[in-house]
């Protein structure tokens, strides 16, 4: 009998319940990269993980692509099958002439969830990526286990800065849109993503990958929407994640989600998942270990 009533392996004397593993936190290359009709237009997709084990969604925010997971995918997929899709419109997916309100995005993430077969999922959503996961967790609560938003837009009409909104004026975008492609004003229209280090070249040309219908339209959308009404109505078990130093989005905007758990990462922009990977990934395992 052990006085203590601690319980430990009699033969190795380890402690029966053991620490979690330290996460990984390199880049992943080891990923899948896939793809799959979802109303009538091909959606590419990353998947990492196997198969049999819990589906974990990865969503990229307004300008991205499954890139910009490339440090979760590796930390979370020896236990969970984590797939990061392109909305369509952005990254390697079609960009068909449809309708890219966010209400319609969510829409399609349903029917993209519908295409590979998971009835129920645990999201992870980035800026425009956590405003559709809040949608989609609005409208179909019994399709979402557990949902992270990160750095997410919820009340449009104050959530830019003054610098986004500059970029938004109809002949300042389209200008931006067109010379982007040079690598210096892709740099320039691309800095604002990050603080703590800038943003390698290989994501900041996601920035132009999205056609011009997707890529202003989504972000018409996200000036626009006011989910702060609606919110109330939030049932799924929720982390928001905030960041002190973002510059595309206003600061705060995490915390207006009635989240089970809020956390603000200090000196980090608007991607703290590839600014400070290790920080991010320790809050969000910590939130998926939690019962």
């Amino acid at each position: 009998m052990h006085s203590s009533g601690k319980i430990e392996d009699r033969v190795f004397g380890q402690p029966e319940k053991m620490p979690a593993p330290q996460l990984a936190t390199r880049e992943s290359r080891e990923f899948d990269l896939l793809g799959v009709t979802v109303e009538g237009a091909e959606a590419a997709y990353a998947q990492q993980g196997r198969v049999a084990l819990p589906p974990l969604v990865f969503l990229h925010g307004w300008g991205s692509s499954h890139k910009w997971w490339r440090y979760q995918l590796a930390a979370f997929s020896p236990r969970y099958r984590c797939i990061a899709p392109d909305w369509v419109g952005f990254g390697l997916s079609e960009k068909p002439k449809r309708d890219y309100s966010l209400e319609a995005m969510a829409a399609w993430l349903g029917k993209f969830l519908d295409a590979l077969n998971l009835p129920k999922v645990t999201l992870v959503g980035h800026s425009m990526g956590g405003t559709i996961g809040l949608l989609f967790a609005l409208a179909c609560p019994d399709r979402v286990e557990k949902l992270a938003v990160v750095n997410p837009l919820i009340a449009g009409p104050t959530a830019f800065s003054g610098k986004t909104k500059f970029s938004m004026l109809p002949g300042v975008r389209l200008l931006l849109y067109g010379l982007a492609r040079v690598g210096p004003i892709r740099r320039w229209v691309a800095k604002d993503f990050s603080y703590a280090a800038a943003l390698d070249d290989e994501l900041a040309k996601d920035v132009t990958r999205g056609s011009c219908r997707s890529t202003f339209d989504t972000l018409a959308e996200l000036k626009r929407i006011d989910l702060r009404p609606r919110l109330a109505g939030l049932k799924v078990p929720t982390l928001a994640v905030g960041t002190d130093q973002d510059r595309i989005v206003a600061p705060g905007q995490h915390a207006l989600v009635p989240a089970r758990k809020q956390v603000q990462i200090a000196e980090a922009g608007h991607v703290p998942m590839v600014e400070r990977p290790a920080e991010f990934n320790a809050i969000l395992d910590g939130f998926l270990r939690e019962a």
